[in-house]
């Protein structure tokens, strides 16, 4: 009579190991791992696994390239990706299962050379750079039935065989937990779920372009057995990451904000004017709303001729520039080892023997989880994972620099008065013009994302030209 394995893999940590990169959080544990309180379920089947995600919302959404509508699992920032997989009893008793979190960022990037006569349209390039990465192995192999070993040694006649124990077709399953990294500086988010699509115009009339940038995760459990008659089996899940941010009332947006900052731009030499821009504070807008500024100028000294020139003849040019970036980032090699134990009441206090430095200096081959065999055979398997570093591959940094929109402007259409203090003291604290302006933005382009390895960022590039006098600004802005 024997018994399918369950095991119950664990984390163990050693002390002197160097802590995780800023990219990679370690998981939860396993009581967290068994006590949920998503009220979501989630299942997902294929031929030999069965996946089920606990989660706190759900969302339909559209299935790339099938066009049918799926229900997919929501998290947020304080969530814990949490579930079980269960492998089909027609799997192999023995073999290895592998359960991984992703999450990538592909970005397809538009560029027109106009310089070449010969080019049918634009040329595309596609990137695309993994910037979370985890995984947890869980070996499983059956093992004999401790009671039955002891019947054979001493001739006891064994007791009728349970079904729900002896049946080689018996359920098994893993459950795991993984947490959802955090930033380690301020403003370091993990990118939420998007997906982007924007058309680029051919100057020359030929066959346009999409442009596109996408963040997508997904859960991964693959099935490996250890003979070669068995048949192999993997399961991808995709879900959903949105951060937690406040409410935010669609009439709130267009309330006029209370703040507001003024930036100085910077001339190439000492001129007798000053220009600035002025934005709203803090720089932070929805993708739903638009982007107001105000462009002035003073002289300095107050001259009235030559603020008049200004006024009629300066040129201005606001423009909105996104940046992507992709830069990955090798993390630091680890010390962390596993150990295959049938401890299951270790204590805290670690003696080393020979074996244990052994494993230390085998850095290379070190697993993702400690194995342990439990004391009931009821226990399913149950897994408590951490963020591992990516491999160390070598990939290609990439960066581009696109102008999303420009305003342009003949001289300064306004001279700013104040409204309730029409004395001569009020007006000397004034500019001398101003130019007002706005960015409406839209669902459709890329929001910011600032995370280790890739980051999309905003600009406000501003420009003011006079006679042969330059003055410039670049203030980042953030877009959600």
């Amino acid at each position: 009579m024997t018994l399918p394995l369950r095991v119950k893999p664990r984390l163990r940590l050693e002390p002197g190991a160097s802590p995780s990169p800023s990219s990679f959080v370690q998981a939860a544990g396993l009581d967290s791992c068994l006590q949920t309180s998503h009220s979501h379920v989630s299942s997902f089947r294929s031929l030999l696994l069965v996946m089920q995600l606990y989660s706190p919302s759900i969302k339909m959404v559209k299935q790339v390239g099938l066009g049918e509508m799926i229900s997919c699992p929501v998290f947020g920032d304080h969530d814990k990706v949490e579930g079980k997989v269960i492998l089909d009893p027609n799997c192999s008793q023995n073999g290895r299962l592998s359960i991984s979190i992703e999450g990538v960022f592909e970005y397809v990037s538009v560029k027109e050379d106009l310089g070449n006569e010969s080019a049918q349209g634009p040329t595309t390039s596609k990137y695309k750079h993994i910037f979370l990465s985890s995984s947890a192995v869980i070996p499983i192999s059956p093992i004999p039935n401790p009671f039955s070993v002891v019947c054979d040694v001493f001739g006891v006649p064994q007791l009728p065989n349970h079904p729900s124990l002896d049946d080689p077709a018996a359920s098994r399953s893993c459950k795991f937990s993984f947490e959802i990294p955090r930033g380690s500086r301020p403003g370091e988010e993990m990118p939420p779920t998007f997906r982007a699509l924007i058309p680029c115009d051919n100057r020359r009339g030929g066959i346009s372009a999409v442009e596109k940038a996408e963040v997508s995760y997904r859960v991964t459990a693959v099935w490996e057995p250890s003979d070669m008659s068995g048949i192999s089996g993997m399961l991808e899940v995709p879900i959903l990451f949105h951060s937690d941010t406040d409410f935010q009332s669609m009439d709130g947006c267009n309330i006029a904000p209370d703040l507001w900052l003024e930036m100085p731009l910077t001339p190439e030499r000492s001129i007798p004017f000053h220009c600035a821009v002025t934005l709203p504070r803090p720089q932070t807008f929805s993708r739903c709303t638009s982007v107001p500024f105000f462009v002035v100028f003073t002289t300095k000294p107050r001259c009235a001729v030559l603020a008049r020139e200004i006024a009629a003849d300066a040129t201005i040019a606001v423009s909105l520039v996104r940046k992507v970036t992709i830069k990955p980032q090798l993390p630091p090699a680890s010390t962390d080892t596993a150990q295959l134990s049938d401890d299951s009441d270790s204590t805290s206090g670690h003696i080393p023997t020979s074996r244990t430095k052994l494993l230390k200096r085998a850095v290379k081959t070190a697993a993702a989880a400690v194995v342990r065999v439990p004391k009931t055979p009821e226990e399913p398997f149950s897994a408590a994972v951490r963020y591992k570093p990516l491999p160390e591959l070598p990939q290609v940094s990439f960066s581009e620099t696109h102008t999303v929109k420009t305003q342009l402007s003949v001289g300064f259409p306004k001279r700013p008065r104040h409204p309730n203090e029409p004395g001569t003291e009020c007006q000397a604290y004034l500019p001398d013009g101003l130019y007002k302006g706005k960015f409406r933005l839209s669902k459709d382009i890329i929001p910011g994302v600032d995370w280790p390895g890739v980051s999309v960022k905003y600009y406000l590039d501003v420009t003011v030209l006079f006679r042969l006098d330059v003055l410039r600004a670049c203030v980042p802005i953030r877009v959600f």
